[in-house]
């Protein structure tokens, strides 16, 4: 049942199956209004609790072999902000059971297509990078995702497990084209900025964010167990693939640990 898109999917909750059915169109009407207005959508319980369970174990399984990252980086506009502190650990695509839970679900089509639905862009391709594609960040007591902008929009997770304590979800909607863009960072820095706001998503749920228009953080991870979430990639293109700079940052090596063959076909559309 956990290779059946329905025994891992609310498809009931969320008819997402068949997108000119009219509840999923209205479900991707108002994910686009969401997204607008407020630079974020959540599905909570999207997927069932069975095959949660499921991927949570394999992410386990998995995290004792997660690439650290730990540096600093920029993630704001030229001349405003400071470096900003990440750790956490990477599991790729290539490390995760292809018929698995986490698996299918990146490569079901039916995701695919809601997803470039709601976000308005077609064609739409899941990449096709062996190892980045698809991801699990695992934040651990001690880690953090620091203040940022993404460089790009429509950015996909499924939470699949919360921290004991902290690592928090925290953003400020929509400020991207702010005219006191730099007065805004400075006081999300310091903690004074009014403007953002904690997203609780609980495990099970799928979200789509703007993360080039919102500044956004993981908090520091107080307490075990570590925070899990499951990360899509996707492109315009068909066939796109991450550069060695991004493979090495977040996975610390240029190839696949196996080389795909038709036992583990490469994740295209």
């Amino acid at each position: 049942m956990l290779t059946d898109i329905a025994g891992i999917v609310d498809l009931d909750r969320y008819p997402i199956s068949s997108l000119e059915a009219p509840d999923a169109e209205e479900l991707v009407r108002v994910a686009r209004e969401r997204l607008a207005e407020d630079g974020v959508f959540t599905l909570p319980g999207f997927i069932r609790p069975a095959a949660l369970a499921a991927m949570q174990r394999e992410a386990d399984r998995l995290c004792p072999h997660a690439f650290r990252r730990l540096d600093h980086r920029s993630g704001f506009p030229p001349g405003m902000g400071e470096v900003t502190r990440v750790s956490l650990g990477c599991i790729g695509y290539d490390q995760m059971e292809l018929e698995s839970p986490m698996g299918r679900l990146f490569r079901w089509e039916g995701l695919t297509r809601f997803v470039s639905e709601v976000l308005e862009r077609r064609p739409f391709h899941r990449s096709a990078d062996p190892i980045a594609s698809c991801m699990v960040t695992d934040l651990a007591p001690g880690d953090e995702l620091g203040w940022h902008f993404d460089a790009n929009d429509g950015i996909v997770t499924l939470m699949l497990r919360s921290p004991g304590a902290g690592g928090a979800f925290e953003y400020a909607p929509n400020v991207r084209r702010r005219h006191d863009l730099r007065s805004l960072i400075d006081e999300v820095l310091a903690d004074t900025c009014e403007e953002v706001v904690e997203l609780g998503a609980r495990p099970g749920t799928l979200t789509l964010f703007n993360g080039f228009q919102s500044l956004h953080r993981v908090a520091p991870v107080e307490s075990a167990p570590s925070r899990l979430m499951l990360i899509f990639s996707y492109d315009s293109a068909p066939g796109q693939v991450f550069s060695d700079e991004v493979r090495l940052r977040f996975f610390g090596r240029r190839e696949p640990v196996a080389v795909p063959d038709e036992d583990r076909p490469l994740p295209v559309s």
